[in-house]
Parts: structure tokens; C-alpha cells; sequence
């Protein structure tokens, strides 16, 4: 009787660069036919060796013994059906692999292949989650389900504040996790959460993200010297009294403002997560779009926000202002005209009020002290 063979591959598409990874796959061979087993571990063109597989990486020895378990695991099952004389069947392996510790699909390839072909998720969330798997690749110590452990988790949460990542962005890598953690709970694939008594810290959004009404004032007053950079101060003005990110800026449609009660409102969705928003176009709104025929001017976000650091510049201004500050502005400029944050939620899009205040309450503290200030000082 004849019995595949089995070896160990790197890059086998040949994708593999010094910027690029590339998996490292079990190939199994029989009869003229091929089936890859993923192991879980990618790698650089520099780091893989045919003789000493994984090198020039902090975890190979790790990453070596993963590989070498899951091609012994496979060749110990071919090594079983020879002793009994059992021949070797596509089909009876399949059931092996669903049943084997290390092989078929592994925790990173679920989570991968949900991100992957979820329908409930905007194609920007997609791509955001995609950051998870990429962490993990280069962690490279949650990669089985049998990884998944709070030791993991916690080792998981230093690599990425190693990084230098921000604690709110940490917090987001987890809360991805999560979800599909409790998938594969759901799913069964999983009996225990490893988050299960762990309590990690949300983090605090960067503060002062905004402009007072001084700031966007000195915006409108600025001299520019190009016309280019007027219709970029048009389009942040245009943010600052709309709340529209930039996203949605560029996506701005005037066939569908409606006049109501001798008011231009426009009611759409956010691209970004589909939410739904509401906003009342104010005259200087008004102002702007007539000159450009209620057709806004089209430019990349790069560009846009590498030229609102010049228009910034021009009024004054010793802020690193971007396009997501202009939303940010709208906010703090409703809030302190006495609109409610219910409204303020319903004009920004948020899904629910609680993310209105946990975005602006601690800033709405800060500016209340800066007024009792400069009240102080105005009457010294």
C-alpha cells in the first residue's frame, strides 16, 4: 500500500519579501495531489532557513517547535495507518485534521476568515479589525485555540504597549479579540474566555482636539495665498459647523438636503458605521456651497489635512488640526450653545449618547474651568 509524504513549506506562491509575510505550510503528497496544512506561523524572506526553518526572530525556538509538532502529529497518524494496514483516504485525513490538537483551522484563520466575510461590518471596520491579525502574525503567541489563554492575553497586552501603541488603540486590539473569542465560544471550538477576570483600562481619547471659537474664527479671517487653500478652509469651516468627518464630507450630495420649514436639512448615514445623522445646513453653510455650485471640492485626506496644517498656520493657530478635528469642533460648538447631547449625538451620528459623552464630558470640564478663568482674570 502507498502512504503520502509529508514535508515542511515555506512561501510556496513565492510572496515572501523583507516587508511581506508568507506562510509556513505542511505539505502533504499523495498520488499526484497536494493539501496544504496551515501551521499558523509567517514570516519574513530573511527569516526562514530550509535547514534551521525559523531564524533571525525573538520566538523561533517557539515558533520551530509549533511547526515540527503539528508535521510530527500528521506523520505519527500516517505512521498508525501503516501499522494497522489501513490505506490512506483524502477523507479519513480531513477527519483527523477536525479532530487534531494543532491542525486544520486554528484560532488566527477563524478570526481571519470572519473579519474576512462578516456581512454586519462597513468594509473601514474590515480593514481596521484586519490590524488584529496582523498583531497576532507578529506576536506569534496566540495562534491555536489552545493559545487562548489569560497568560497570553496579558503577555498579548504588554507587546502591544511595548509597541508604543496608545491605551485606547490597545483597548480596541482587545475588544476585537473578544468578539471573536466569544465566537468561537459560541461555536463551541472553545469552553473558556481567557478575558474572564482580567479588567483592562479603556484609556483616555487625546484631549484639546478641537478649536474654541476664537480659533475657528482666526480660520475664517486667515490670509491665504492660493486658492487652494481657501477651498480647503471652506471645507473645514463647512466640518466645523456640520459634524460631517471626511469620509462623508466627500461624500456630500446636495440632491439630498430637503427644505423644511424654510430650513436645508439633510438626513443620511454615516459611511463609516452606517448610523444615522441628522444636521440643519446654517447660512454660512449655505454661503459656502453656492460657490462652488453646491458641488464640494474633491481631495484626498493626506492632502487635505497636509494643507490644513498650513491654513492653521496662516490664522495662528499652534494646533496639529486635521480633518477629525472639524467634527470635533462642530461638537464642542453645539454643546456650548446649549444643545443638548442628545442632539449633539443624533447631528454627530453616534450609535448611542453614551459615546457623545465619554467623547466631550471631560473636555466640557475643561472648558468650564478655562471660562471661571478667564472670568477671573476679567475682573482682576
Amino acid at each position: 500500500m502507498k502512504y503520502p509524504i509529508t514535508k515542511i513549506i515555506f512561501d510556496r506562491k513565492n510572496q515572501a519579501t523583507k516587508k511581506e509575510k508568507a506562510p509556513v505550510s505542511i505539505e502533504i503528497y499523495f498520488e499526484r495531489k497536494r493539501k496544504y496544512i496551515s501551521t499558523g506561523v509567517k514570516l519574513y524572506s530573511n527569516q526562514w532557513d530550509d535547514v534551521r526553518m525559523v531564524k533571525n526572530s525573538m520566538d523561533m525556538i517557539n515558533l520551530n517547535k509549533r511547526i515540527k509538532a503539528i508535521k510530527g502529529e500528521i506523520d505519527d497518524w500516517i505512521l498508525s495507518l501503516m501499522e494497522q494496514d489501513k490505506p490512506f483516504d483524502w477523507g479519513a485525513l480531513d477527519r483527523f485534521l477536525e479532530r487534531s490538537t494543532h491542525s486544520g483551522t486554528n484560532f488566527m484563520d477563524f478570526a481571519a476568515d470572519m473579519i474576512a466575510t462578516r456581512a454586519d461590518i462597513r468594509e473601514s471596520t474590515r480593514k481596521t479589525q484586519r490590524k488584529l491579525i496582523t498583531a497576532l502574525e507578529d506576536f506569534g503567541k496566540i495562534v491555536e485555540f489552545s493559545d487562548l489563554t489569560k497568560a497570553n492575553v496579558m503577555a498579548f497586552d504588554d507587546y502591544l504597549h511595548a509597541r508604543g501603541i496608545k491605551q485606547t488603540s490597545v483597548y480596541s486590539y482587545h475588544k476585537f479579540l473578544k468578539t471573536y473569542i466569544n465566537e468561537a465560544i459560541r461555536r463551541e471550538l472553545i469552553n473558556t474566555n481567557p478575558y474572564l477576570g482580567l479588567r483592562l483600562k479603556r484609556g483616555e481619547s487625546e484631549e484639546g482636539r478641537f478649536l474654541t471659537e476664537d480659533e475657528l474664527n482666526a480660520v475664517r479671517g486667515a490670509d491665504l495665498p492660493s486658492d487652494t487653500l481657501k477651498r480647503v478652509r471652506d471645507l473645514f469651516v463647512l466640518q466645523c459647523l456640520t459634524g460631517l468627518s471626511y469620509s462623508d464630507l466627500m461624500d456630500f450630495d446636495f440632491s439630498k438636503v430637503n427644505l423644511r420649514r424654510g430650513q436645508h436639512v439633510l438626513s443620511e448615514c454615516r459611511n463609516k458605521t452606517g448610523v444615522s445623522y441628522t444636521i440643519v445646513l446654517l447660512p454660512e453653510v449655505m454661503e459656502i456651497l453656492e460657490r462652488y455650485n453646491n458641488e464640494l471640492p474633491k481631495i484626498s485626506n493626506q492632502q487635505y489635512n497636509l494643507r490644513l496644517k498650513v491654513v492653521a498656520q496662516a490664522a495662528g493657530i499652534e494646533k496639529p488640526i486635521a480633518s477629525h478635528w472639524g467634527r470635533r469642533t462642530c461638537g464642542m460648538y453645539l454643546l456650548n450653545k446649549g444643545f443638548t447631547m442628545e442632539v449633539v449625538a443624533k447631528v454627530l451620528g453616534h450609535k448611542s449618547i453614551k459615546t457623545t459623552e465619554a467623547v466631550y464630558a471631560k473636555i466640557l470640564d475643561k472648558s468650564v474651568e478655562d471660562a471661571f478663568r478667564k472670568l477671573q482674570q476679567n475682573k482682576g
